[in-house]
């Protein structure tokens, strides 16, 4: 008898991992795995550094209509891929700090499919500075 239910026990936890493992695999990320390296050629790699105290919100803003990328944490980094329509007029990258005021952004830029923008969120919001690769 104690066999028959270690055997059943050791069947859930297979199945379990299974399907937690399937699910994981299905999920879909806008997150860019590899970070040190050039986006994809069909899509547009926005680069997020924080070097503010506290976690932000980020967000691509292109005609005026933003779309959430994220978060990231305060004195850390992250990487997100957009998609290069996004990008086609008014394009901008915005990062507002959870539970703080005012915002950081990038301003209007022009960038294409295969480039990086690299967003450095300043300790002190007005220092924030982009550069695109």
């Amino acid at each position: 008898m104690r066999g028959m239910r270690g055997t059943r026990l050791m069947v859930g936890l297979l199945a379990a991992a299974a399907t937690l493992g399937s699910a994981t695999a299905c999920s879909r990320s806008s997150e860019y795995e590899a970070a040190g390296d050039i986006a994809p050629a069909n899509k547009i790699a926005v680069h997020v550094q924080n070097d503010n105290f506290l976690d932000v919100d980020v967000f691509a803003v292109s005609e005026g209509i933003a779309t959430r990328l994220g978060t990231v944490t305060g004195n850390g980094s992250r990487t997100f891929v957009v998609d290069p329509s996004l990008a086609a007029q008014d394009f901008r990258v915005v990062a507002t700090p959870i539970g703080g005021n005012g915002r950081a952004s990038t301003g209007s830029i022009v960038v294409g499919p295969g480039q990086t923008v690299d967003f450095r969120v300043g300790s002190t919001l007005r220092n924030s500075s982009v550069i695109i690769r």
